[in-house]
């Protein structure tokens, strides 16, 4: 069995043992075999919108000997019932379609499901958007693979929108004691302090990116 890159086994670490879960955008099915092989699930539904990749999971699935893997063709959440998983990962997509792919499915505004997400651009937007829309942000863990660095969210339904500082949309529950969490969280600053110098040289209000710099830098121990 090929064994799965940093980026995806930090999203397997993150998915709770025992659940039932439903992979969006499979691709080929390294997540849900090496889910199934480790035996943290005992069932997931491999799903995409195509049609290739697909049949590119099914090929592996056939090589492997993996069991209890179901292939679904669908949009977002669209080939899934409510009752069918415990837990939804949707990996290797922007923030702003993982953001879409919720919103478009009701039922995910449940506490029963977790969410494993990790977004490969725009994790500030999909954070605000799971804080502005009744989701917790439970747990983050920051990975690199590949020479790049991203992050991994785990959340779940409260019900309560609570809109957070700039800060907390930049780097959400990475703890700046870690190695690599540290590592993205002065990636952020980087971000940050070339915004606020485009501004400054352009002669626009900058007060944003000042604070968010400055409170950066005290996340970091810095001056």
């Amino acid at each position: 069995m090929r064994q799965l890159k940093n980026r995806l086994y930090t999203v397997q670490t993150l998915v709770p043992t025992g659940a039932r879960v439903a992979d969006i955008g499979t691709d080929h099915g390294h997540l849900p075999i090496s889910l199934i092989k480790a035996g943290i699930s005992p069932l997931v539904l491999a799903c995409d919108i195509k049609e290739k990749p697909l049949l590119s999971a099914k090929t592996n699935i056939e090589k492997t000997g993996t069991k209890n893997i179901e292939l679904r063709l669908g949009d977002g959440l669209e080939a899934v019932l409510p009752n069918e998983v415990d837990c939804i990962v949707i990996a290797g997509m922007g923030g702003e379609v993982i953001s879409g792919i919720l919103d478009n499915c009701p039922w995910v505004k449940n506490e029963h499901y977790t969410l494993v997400l990790q977004p490969m651009t725009a994790a500030d937007s999909l954070r605000r958007y799971l804080c502005s829309n009744g989701f917790k942000i439970q747990l983050e863990k920051a990975v690199e693979d590949s020479g790049r660095l991203y992050t991994v969210i785990k959340a779940a339904y409260c019900g309560e929108s609570a809109p957070q500082s700039e800060v907390f949309y930049r780097i959400g529950k990475l703890n700046a004691d870690n190695p690599c969490d540290r590592r993205y969280i002065q990636k952020q600053l980087r971000i940050a302090s070339k915004c606020l110098n485009d501004l400054e040289n352009a002669g626009k209000d900058s007060l944003l990116y000042s604070e968010l710099c400055r409170q950066l830098k005290i996340i970091l121990g810095e001056k």
